[in-house]
């Protein structure tokens, strides 16, 4: 479980699932990331379908929250995400984000 003084960062993992997409958007996506190798980047979207930001406990990978993004959102969702897990308790953590679902 949690020790105290522990950062929701240091027991929970940040992950970017970018949306799945079909037909001629994935050979158009392959032919972008051929030509700009705009995927080497972690977190970089560049079909500009946008995603999820999932967070899950690092010792059983259950999942904690789940953030829906557009694509201009990616960038600063990603940091206000990373700046709580740094910052929060993991049950501050929990606590904002249970919060923040049900309003």
């Amino acid at each position: 479980m949690d020790r105290t003084g522990d950062r929701a960062g240091d027991v929970l993992e940040l992950r970017f699932e970018p949306r799945e997409e079909r037909g001629l958007r994935v050979f158009v996506r392959a032919v972008w990331q051929a030509v700009t190798l705009a995927d080497t980047i972690p977190g970089n979207d560049a079909s500009g379908s946008g995603g999820t930001y999932v967070v899950t406990r690092r010792a059983d990978g259950t999942e904690v929250v789940r953030v829906d993004v557009a694509h201009d959102e990616i960038g600063p969702t990603r940091l206000y995400l990373e700046a709580q897990l740094a910052e929060l308790s993991p049950a501050e953590f929990e606590d904002t984000w249970r919060a923040h679902d049900a309003g």
